[in-house]
């Protein structure tokens, strides 16, 4: 019996050798996936965004090795760091073995800045002038890269709404809006340049100093009125006024004292030792209310906003020590200098000034110093410092304890020359005592002043 054979036709036999490949690779592929060795890797990504100053370890990937539904952990070494609080690019390499052969896989880390910073109002009420300035905007700006960055802060008015943004160093940006309210009753501020109570010479020549002004809002303009004549005895009055775009008004005056000659040249100089203190805010408000500038010799005690207030208001802020401890600082020269050091850096970082205006505790006098305060007073002098001493005493260090007593002691003792009185701005009864003295020296033709290095000189002898 003959065969017959079967014949295809051409299209048939190419579908059916396409159909015994693909199954051969198909048969190929299952093979490999589960006889030869197959990493499967997890958490990898060839460029990876890392936030600055966040050290969580997201980067380090997951190896293990077979199929997903059966993979056996491989460990996995990491070549090379990441400096999470520098911005940069970093390159590492991930390194595996399996059956003693080694694989790697490379992946660069990008340590990037992308949070922006944040507003914080620290005040509710926003309040803004009618012409549409600022008067206040009490916020912080903290950016988690640069830190305080207040300075950057862009601040815009439109339809009673306050548009505040900033953008930190690596271009992050954050913006708010807050609800603003337009008003303005703040009246000027005027400040008298130079002494509010001045005295001169009867014969001398006047000139007025004037004031300046400052407003919330707008620029007001400064009215002066008064005169004086210096060729006739008494007190005269400026008076200072200003208006501004919505009538708020304020005024100032100045009291000049036209004296003779003899009342005209005595000064007294005022000094505060060991503060600052409680009572030197309360202090500093008397002194404002008659213009009178006093000098403070400071320890390193009580708030920097209190010396910073002092300063401000045109003060002398002189030393006195940092410890104030006798012990310690009339032990050595070493130890007095170090001391000294410490409290000109502490007044330096919160004026800016560097005073060279001093006082020795307990006065160049002084019976507790185990060195000697003659050789002692000559150094300070050579490394450039003033020091002072007084020529009245209030008597509040010692048996003094009433405000009466510091004042009784105080005028029974002015010289007719300069007087540097001693006392002490952490003693309320002192300090209670400070308006009475400033009345009397006005009323009886004395002036006031600060130190300086220029002031007269005044010294205790050293008893060593």
């Amino acid at each position: 019996m003959l065969k017959r054979k079967l014949k295809l036709k051409p299209e048939v036999k190419l579908l059916l050798l396409l159909l015994l490949l693909a199954i051969v690779i198909i048969g190929d592929t299952i093979c490999f996936k589960i006889l030869s060795p197959h990493f499967l890797v997890s958490n990898y990504e060839k460029i990876y965004i890392q936030n600055y100053g966040d050290s969580t370890n997201k980067y380090s990937p997951s190896v293990c090795y077979g199929i997903t539904s059966d993979c056996k952990n491989v460990d996995v070494q990491i070549k090379g760091e990441v400096d999470y609080n520098t911005l940069g690019t970093y390159e590492l390499e991930y390194i595996y073995t399996y059956k003693d052969k080694t694989y790697t896989i490379d992946q660069t880390i990008e340590v990037k800045d992308t949070e922006p910073p944040v507003i914080s109002l620290n005040k509710k009420d926003i309040l803004v002038c009618p012409n549409g300035k600022i008067q206040n905007i009490d916020v912080t700006v903290i950016d988690n890269y640069d830190e305080d960055i207040k300075e950057k802060l862009k601040s815009e008015i439109k339809d009673n709404k306050l548009y505040l943004s900033v953008t930190d160093s690596n271009n992050n940006t954050t913006e708010k809006i807050f609800d603003a309210t337009i008003k303005d009753d703040e009246a000027p501020k005027i400040k008298i340049n130079g002494s509010k109570n001045k005295t001169i010479i009867i014969g001398s020549k006047y000139n007025d100093e004037g004031a300046t002004v400052s407003d919330n809002c707008s620029t007001p303009e400064l009215k002066t009125e008064g005169s004086v004549d210096p060729n006739t005895l008494g007190t005269y009055t400026i008076k200072y006024t200003a208006t501004d775009e919505e009538n708020n008004t304020s005024t100032e005056e100045r009291k000049v004292y036209v004296k003779n000659k003899e009342a005209g040249s005595r000064v007294i100089y005022l000094t505060f030792d060991d503060g600052p203190g409680a009572y030197t805010n309360q202090l500093l408000d008397i002194l404002k209310k008659y213009n009178v500038k006093v000098t403070f010799f400071v320890t390193g005690k009580g708030d920097d906003s209190i010396i910073k207030r002092e300063y401000d208001e045109g003060h002398t802020v002189a030393l006195h020590t940092n410890t104030h401890n006798y012990n310690y600082i009339y032990s050595s020269q070493e130890n007095y200098f170090e001391d000294l050091y410490a409290i000109r850096n502490r007044v330096k970082r919160i004026t800016g000034i560097e005073s060279n205006i001093i006082r020795f505790p307990g006065g160049t006098s002084n019976t507790v110093s185990k060195i000697s305060m003659r050789e002692l007073a000559k150094e300070v002098t050579n490394r450039g410092f003033y020091y002072f001493d007084w020529n009245v005493s209030s008597g509040d260090a010692g048996g003094t304890t009433t405000s009466d007593g510091v004042y009784n002691n105080v005028i029974s003792n002015l010289k007719s020359g300069s007087s540097v009185v001693l006392q002490h701005d952490i003693k309320k009864f002192s300090v209670d005592a400070v308006e009475r003295i400033i009345q009397y020296g006005l009323d009886n033709g004395y002036t006031f002043k600060a130190l300086d290095e220029t002031s007269p000189v005044v010294h205790h002898g050293a008893n060593k």
